[in-house]
């Protein structure tokens, strides 16, 4: 067992413990229900979303001090969300928006039958999946203030990272300074780190036979992309059953590894939206073909494990 220098606050704990055991259930519950009427509308963004004034109704219905007090009562609904199926450890994490107080709840994924680098971790999840929404993280709530060095190198690539809050039920509130001190980040190479709601609209499609929908959400989401080290932006599009479109876009590391592909951030936006991959039917793929990071085998690769019937349709950045 690692040495925790940090010292927790009792209090907090003491009353994290009674709250979980008097309300942990009805709050869990309530928090599901209105997750899941937002569920299967990707249109709205809103997947794995706790609004504001939702969360504001909760604190007055249960009594609940500070968002900090749900954020912790949600961890278990947040759970819930994740797929571990190679580990079977569940690790739940809720993010509070820094821009509209909302509650971003996730979990980490694992995909069997490929590399362990594909997993998302549950930090990296609540993180992507801002940046998806064009927002970033003032506080982040998981089971213990102590993400992996994975997840503290990953969270530094948010220019927003060293002004993050982290809590958890056994009474700690640390800082991401106080988590690691001297981090390498994007400073290093002259970047500035990931931007709540960047986008570079010079990026275009070069020739492809996409569906228009597809095509033009393929380029949406590789406009988002935060590629400053490799300049080789991915973007992907899950087509799905019901007809609704899921996208996600790579977000590079300062470090390299750990960076999320883009198939990987489409996976977080379809499991916070209520699907599974049994809902996709085929799949488009945005790349620099033949650039210095090419996400074409890759991309190849997990949906092959992961929705080994959909077609997978490659374009390339002009």
């Amino acid at each position: 067992m690692s040495l925790n220098p940090f010292r927790a606050d009792p209090a907090i704990a003491a009353r994290c413990e009674r709250q979980t055991a008097e309300i942990g259930d009805r709050v869990s519950a309530e928090i599901m229900r209105l997750i899941a009427t937002k569920a299967r509308r990707p249109e709205d963004n809103l997947g794995s979303i706790v609004l504001a004034g939702e969360a504001q109704i909760l604190r007055q219905s249960f009594g609940l001090g500070s968002v900090e007090e749900l954020m912790l009562l949600a961890l278990a609904p947040a759970r819930g969300i994740a797929r571990p199926p190679i580990s079977n450890f569940f690790v739940g994490a809720v993010g509070l928006e820094r821009e509209t107080g909302n509650l971003i709840l996730g979990g980490n994924v694992e995909f069997p039958g490929t590399h362990l680098g594909f997993t998302v971790h549950g930090e990296g999840f609540v993180f992507t999946r801002a940046a998806a929404r064009g927002t970033s993280i003032e506080t982040i709530a998981i089971g213990e203030a102590h993400p992996c060095a994975h997840c503290r190198q990953y969270i530094s690539e948010f220019a927003t990272s060293r002004k993050l809050t982290l809590i958890d039920p056994l009474g700690h509130r640390l800082t991401m300074p106080q988590l690691y001190p001297w981090p390498f980040d994007p400073d290093y190479l002259g970047e500035r780190g990931a931007v709540a709601g960047a986008y570079d609209a010079t990026l275009e499609l070069a020739g492809h036979d996409l569906p228009v929908a597809i095509a033009d959400r393929l380029l949406d989401a590789g406009r988002r992309a935060h590629s400053p080290y490799s300049k080789c932006p991915g973007a992907v599009v899950l087509a799905l059953n019901d007809g609704q479109l899921v996208s996600g876009f790579s977000i590079e590391s300062v470090a390299f590894n750990p960076s999320m592909g883009p198939l990987q951030a489409a996976m977080i936006n379809l499991i916070a939206h209520g699907y599974e991959t049994a809902d996709i039917a085929e799949a488009a793929l945005g790349t620099r073909l033949g650039g210095n990071v090419d996400y074409s085998l890759s991309v190849t690769e997990l949906l092959g494990r992961i929705a080994p019937r959909a077609p997978l349709n490659i374009a390339g950045w002009a």
